[in-house]
């Protein structure tokens, strides 16, 4: 509750803040279609987990929702505020034993499965070096990562469906140097960022950059590349459950600037 009255005090402030010390505002809609590879493996709130999303589910991308991000962009400090979703499916026959949710999928059963991944973005941004047309600077936020999977197999006898539904969230935070640099009289702006987090024997990478161009002041596209890693294992941050998930992709949006 605490932090969503920092967040809310933040956001209401803002404008004033944009106002007296020439910021900027920026609302995009975008797309990004990124890669979803990974692992899961031990219990979840009692049941037992095991299974890989590709080399057992054959999960891959199947379609994308359109993104929003809000941000302010201030001399001394921005704001980074996004989400999005994708969808994956898969279509399997099993080379080994798989458990999702304490639901056992025996080898050359056939498993379709879809799943769901929704990513909210909060960051803020502290400029601690600013040059004109560049600028260096602290990231500190939190990412969130939902996935809601569904699984129905088949064994090859042509047995009754068995239905299995794995949740899980990683709310990661985001930590880390980033850079930017802007060019003809803001035309071009390009920002990069390296975020790293090692706690409890869990570590998670997190690298991107993104390129805008305005061929009017006010209006913009967008090109985004970014990569992510999780290694979890167990008895660290999820007590009985190893997690290893990488993620990677372009985006490509329309940006409003004002």
């Amino acid at each position: 509750m605490r932090i969503l009255v920092v967040t809310a005090a933040l956001l209401a402030a803002l404008p004033a803040l944009a106002q007296a010390n020439g910021g900027v505002w920026y609302l995009d809609v975008h797309r990004v279609a990124p890669t979803l590879e990974g692992h899961y493996k031990g219990t979840q709130n009692g049941n037992a987990v095991d299974f890989d999303l590709v080399n057992d589910l054959g999960l891959a991308k199947d379609s994308t929702q359109a993104g929003v991000a809000l941000e302010y962009q201030g001399p001394r400090f921005g704001l980074e505020l996004s989400a999005e979703s994708q969808n994956y499916v898969g279509s399997s026959v099993l080379n080994r034993q798989v458990t999702i949710s304490g639901q056992t999928y025996d080898a050359e059963a056939q498993v379709n499965s879809t799943i769901k991944v929704t990513n909210y973005t909060f960051n803020w941004t502290i400029r601690f070096i600013r040059t004109p047309g560049a600028w260096l600077g602290l990231d500190l936020g939190v990412l969130g990562t939902a996935l809601d999977l569904n699984a129905t197999g088949y064994n090859y006898l042509g047995a009754t469906p068995a239905m299995a539904h794995f949740k899980s969230g990683l709310p990661m935070p985001q930590v880390g140097p980033s850079v930017g640099f802007t060019s003809l009289g803001g035309r071009f702006a390009l920002r990069g960022y390296y975020h790293f987090l090692d706690y409890k024997g869990a570590t998670y990478h997190h690298a991107g950059g993104d390129l805008r161009y305005f061929p009017l002041n006010w209006l913009g596209v967008r090109a985004f590349v970014s990569t992510e890693s999780w290694k979890v294992p167990a008895n660290s941050v999820a007590k009985d459950l190893d997690i290893g998930l990488d993620r990677s992709g372009t985006g490509f949006g329309v940006v409003l600037r004002f």
